[in-house]
């Protein structure tokens, strides 16, 4: 098995389904995580530029460097190549090595860097490290973006990495998230039953948390959340910005 794995694996960091636009090889569908909605390469394009656009609306600066965590294989990537003209710097994180090497092989270029960090996440990699841990220097990001990543994740490791983000955050800036967050529900519960679209399967498939108990580790940690939509995205998470207390 492990064989088979490795050579998936290498077959399929070399290999790219479609381009944008612009000309920007898109990752096979193997490695489009998120949702069914970016499976076609118009919806996958699509979505990214609109990302995009919300950080700008929310106050994104091209002059100030971008942290996409759990990036995966570049999707954001590809929405501010296909959206910017010019911007200083956007790094990717991803517990994911496969996906790291295939955006660094195929979207990394001077300006746009994509690091895997060996951290453990239950549902996509359990033998990682138990450190909580984002790499950036204190106060470089004017931007930081997490798609799909507090929505697999329990408490612990969500208050954590909420310090993270408040260490990895200029004073000015923010973050957009997405999590699963209700009203009047428990604290946290793991895959729950009969939530959603789906049928949550496996370690951390879907992690819901009660609103107000979410509030309280944001605020804990030094953030304020300054705007939020509720069931907005991919299987009904909600987005939300954060910034410093």
């Amino acid at each position: 098995m492990a064989i088979k794995e490795a050579v998936r694996s290498a077959y399929l960091s070399r290999s790219s389904r479609g381009r944008s636009p612009g000309g920007i090889k898109l990752p096979p569908s193997q490695f489009r995580m998120g949702g069914k909605h970016f499976q076609t390469d118009a919806g996958f394009v699509s979505e990214a530029r609109k990302d995009v656009a919300r950080l700008l609306e929310n106050g994104y600066s091209p002059s100030e460097p971008l942290l996409d965590w759990g990036c995966g294989a570049g999707r954001l990537a590809v929405g501010a190549l296909e959206t910017l003209s010019n911007f200083v710097g956007y790094d990717g994180v991803d517990v994911q090595a496969d996906l790291i090497r295939w955006a660094q092989r195929h979207i990394a270029r001077p300006g746009v860097t994509f690091k895997w960090v060996d951290v453990s996440n239950a549902r996509y990699n359990p033998r990682g490290t138990a450190q909580r841990v984002i790499p950036g220097g204190d106060g470089h990001y004017g931007t930081f973006y997490a798609y799909s990543v507090f929505s697999r994740m329990v408490t612990a490791d969500v208050q954590g990495y909420l310090s993270e983000i408040l260490r990895l955050l200029r004073p000015t800036g923010f973050a957009f998230v997405t999590a699963f967050v209700e009203s009047d529900v428990a604290k946290e519960t793991e895959n729950p039953q009969g939530y959603g679209p789906l049928v949550w399967r496996g370690p951390l498939h879907c992690v819901r948390s009660d609103l107000g108990y979410f509030t309280e580790m944001v605020e804990r940690a030094g953030l304020r959340i300054t705007g939020h939509q509720h069931g907005t995205e991919t299987d009904g998470q909600s987005a939300m910005i954060l910034r410093p207390a």
